[in-house]
């Protein structure tokens, strides 16, 4: 088996910008205690959805109503994406990112999978001049199951040939559903560490990986 097809995800993966998006919630709607325990409430049971599925629950247990609902989640939304664009420029990069991408691009076809709204998430990576190692960028309203099924058809590869690179469980789940491997990146992960964990699936080492289960027979 040879990788051929590394898919990353963005926020929380390459770039340190999880608590950034977090907390940019709370400056969209008063400060005072009830409305931040209805954001953390929201967070806490949906944080890896899309902002605007966030933002339509949020307004929806505030009770706004429901034909108002969709244009107060666009205003609340472009805000967001305003205070999150600026941030996610300039945050750190999570460690050995670009040390890392430099490396990989030798070697593998590089893609971008993220729920970050694909228009912002394709500025973001051209301000910090990463364009040059992806083949193309996914971001919102698309599917990252999808995305990863696009991906494969476009490389004409199977699921052993792709791993998947992510933070979060829609990561994990997108790389089950299409019955790849999957690096998860915890919050002290280096990502230096991901040639010689491709290596270890090459070797099909199981030692740092998960897998998609096995259907029982």
């Amino acid at each position: 088996m040879s990788v051929k097809v590394i898919v990353f995800d963005f926020d929380g993966t390459l770039i340190d910008s999880n608590k950034l998006k977090y907390d940019a919630y709370f400056s969209l709607f008063p400060r005072d205690s009830a409305h931040e325990k209805l954001i953390r409430e929201v967070l806490s049971e949906m944080y890896e959805e899309s902002r605007y599925v966030i933002l339509s629950e949020i307004l929806r247990r505030k009770r706004v109503n429901e034909d108002e609902r969709p244009i107060v989640v666009q205003e609340l939304a472009k805000k967001y994406n305003g205070i999150v664009l600026s941030g996610a420029k300039t945050c750190p990069e999570k460690s050995g990112a670009e040390e890392v991408l430099r490396v990989l691009v030798r070697h593998y076809r590089l893609y971008v999978s993220s729920t970050t709204p694909e228009a912002a998430l394709r500025e973001i990576i051209i301000t910090r001049n990463w364009q040059g190692y992806f083949e193309d960028t996914f971001g919102y309203p698309r599917e990252k199951s999808q995305n990863l099924k696009n991906i494969m058809q476009t490389e004409q590869v199977n699921s052993s040939k792709l791993v998947v690179v992510g933070d979060g469980e829609s990561d994990r789940k997108s790389a089950a559903e299409c019955g790849c491997r999957f690096i998860r990146v915890s919050a002290n992960f280096n990502l230096r560490e991901i040639p010689g964990l491709i290596q270890a699936i090459k070797l099909k080492s199981r030692s740092r990986m998960e897998f998609p289960e096995k259907k029982k027979p």
